[in-house]
């Protein structure tokens, strides 16, 4: 049977120039561990789909059942190497395509599509 997932597309916001997507994704992920622990990790499926400094967005993906402990993660994280940041989910869809119409100021041509595993 195939993974069932959710794509949350997110608004960034901050005062200050947005940290690199290395560091996003790192500081979420150490996040989800200290909350949930590597099996609560696994669980969650967490993948930085795209990140887009310039229009301030991002799409995650996450299990269809692992919604909320990955919104509460994001809410608890107030700064990425001391630049303040608040995440605000724009909405959650089940495609990548229906993500990114959520997010008006991306550019669809500049997602990348993640590799499809079988």
């Amino acid at each position: 049977m195939r993974t069932r997932r959710r794509y949350l597309a997110v608004q960034l916001h901050s005062k200050d120039e947005l940290p690199t997507e290395s560091a996003l994704r790192n500081t979420i992920w150490q996040q989800l561990q200290e909350l949930y622990g590597e099996l609560g990790v696994s669980r969650i499926g967490f993948w930085l789909i795209a990140y887009h400094p310039d229009s301030q967005t991002a799409i995650f993906r996450c299990q269809h059942d692992q919604v909320s402990p990955l919104r509460a993660a994001l809410a608890t994280i107030r700064s990425i190497n001391s630049i303040p940041i608040v995440f605000q989910v724009v909405g959650i869809s089940g495609t990548i395509r229906k993500a990114v119409t959520l997010l008006p100021d991306l550019d669809p041509h500049m997602v990348i599509h993640p590799r499809k595993h079988r």
